[in-house]
């Protein structure tokens, strides 16, 4: 009954400032993220493999409708074959959000980045694979109040460059809180 009272209390205070939490011209914000992403291969083996990686998209809301971020992550994996991966993605989004007054803001967007993923395998020589990845996103943002949104994204990447040669289709599956250290105006 006490642990009860304690998440009670705690959920209340978070959603406290729910009422005037939306999407504003100027917010400046901090996305911190983790995902998943399922692999399928293109070559003769076939196969999937699952990688784990983490998020930062430092942002501003351009209009209350269009936000642009930069693109940070990092990602590993331990492969189908014994092989390690480790990488890491450097790159630029935009977004459009299509109800920024609400609690709930879907949105649609896109990104490019340029990624790099250096392979260990069990046996041999390690190799590094770089090119860019590209492609559309889709998501929502959930307020919990003025300053933090949880979000939840879900995106299709294409590859090109020395990365198209190993990897044919990523999905990826994100989740995260948004901070704002600026909202606008």
């Amino acid at each position: 009954m006490k642990r009860s009272l304690i998440v009670l209390a705690v959920a209340s205070l978070v959603f406290a400032g729910v009422a005037s939490a939306e999407v504003k011209k100027g917010d400046i914000f901090l996305d911190f993220g983790a995902s998943w992403v399922q692999q399928n291969y293109a070559d003769a083996a076939g196969g999937n493999d699952t990688t784990y990686s983490g998020l930062l998209r430092p942002g501003i809301a351009l209009t209350d409708n269009i936000r642009v971020a930069a693109i940070g992550a990092v990602s590993y994996a331990d492969l189908r074959d014994g092989d390690k991966t480790t990488g890491w993605d450097l790159g630029v989004s935009g977004e459009y959000v299509f109800m920024p007054a609400n609690q709930f803001n879907p949105y649609v967007g896109a990104q490019l980045a340029w990624s790099s993923e250096r392979k260990e395998p069990a046996v041999g020589a390690a190799t590094t694979v770089d090119g860019w990845i590209w492609g559309p996103r889709a998501g929502v943002l959930f307020t919990l109040n003025k300053t933090n949104n949880l979000f939840g994204e879900f995106q299709y990447n294409m590859r090109e460059g020395d990365l198209s040669n190993t990897i044919d289709k990523e999905y990826a599956v994100l989740f995260g809180i948004e901070h704002k250290f600026k909202t606008g105006q």
